[in-house]
């Protein structure tokens, strides 16, 4: 195989390599929102749970202080029936007394409707709370993980792009030109094989000219898709 195809390759080689590693650079971005958009799910599970364990506390409380109200009017009723002589008023006031009595009954009954309900939301609140410190923890790890990948990554393209300026200056200046062009299509590589007169591009078949260059090893390009073309060995 002639020397500018051997060194082309070496050089493709190399920015294949650079190219893949950009490639996975750029994902790592949207990888992060990824995981954060799935912690903030994963609080507003927990915060839901929260409100919903909080908010039957505050009923239960609001029953609380009404039991408390009801009693306390009850004990003033008590105290001013004590002071009544005429009977239509004592009737009047154990009416109200009883009045009280069956409001201090269904708040009750009430209060142990939530007071059913409030185990059910305890117990999933904590289990909200578990899961979520569990996926944050997991989250914070994968974070990690990204970040330790992005600095590797960085210095693999440093260390390519380092390398490629020794194998870029043994090609000569028109060949190399001609190879960037290809390269910043970013699509396919610029140099690709001829196997029974396919190109490896495009993948349309050749003519007989261009495939009997080809099997000369001199540069020519694909008659289809334009990109330098050099023989499979195995062809």
């Amino acid at each position: 195989m002639k020397q500018w195809i051997t060194e082309l390759l070496a050089l493709q080689e190399i920015d294949m390599r650079i190219r893949g590693l950009r490639t996975r650079l750029t994902m790592i971005p949207e990888e992060m929102s990824k995981l954060e958009k799935e912690l903030k799910i994963e609080k507003s599970k927990l915060d839901h749970a929260k409100e919903s364990f909080v908010g039957i506390e505050l009923e239960i409380k609001k029953r609380e202080s009404g039991i408390k109200d009801q009693n306390e009017t009850m004990k003033k009723y008590n105290t001013q029936s004590a002071q009544i002589k005429k009977n239509d008023e004592y009737r009047a006031m154990m009416h109200e007394i009883e009045n009280v009595k069956n409001k201090i009954s269904d708040i009750e009954t009430e209060q142990l409707g939530f007071m059913d309900k409030i185990e059910v939301a305890k117990n999933a609140f904590k289990s909200e709370e578990k899961l979520f410190k569990d996926r944050e923890k997991a989250i914070a790890e994968e974070e990690n993980e990204l970040r330790e990948l992005e600095g590797k990554l960085k210095a693999e393209i440093e260390s390519q792009t380092s390398l490629r300026e020794e194998f870029s200056v043994k090609i000569s200046p028109d060949l190399l030109s001609i190879y960037k062009r290809l390269l910043s299509k970013k699509t396919g590589i610029p140099l690709v094989d001829v196997y029974q007169g396919i190109c490896g591009n495009c993948h349309l078949k050749l003519t007989p000219q261009t495939v009997n260059t080809v099997r000369k090893e001199m540069q020519v390009f694909c008659d289809n898709c334009g990109h330098l073309l050099y023989p499979r060995e195995t062809e």
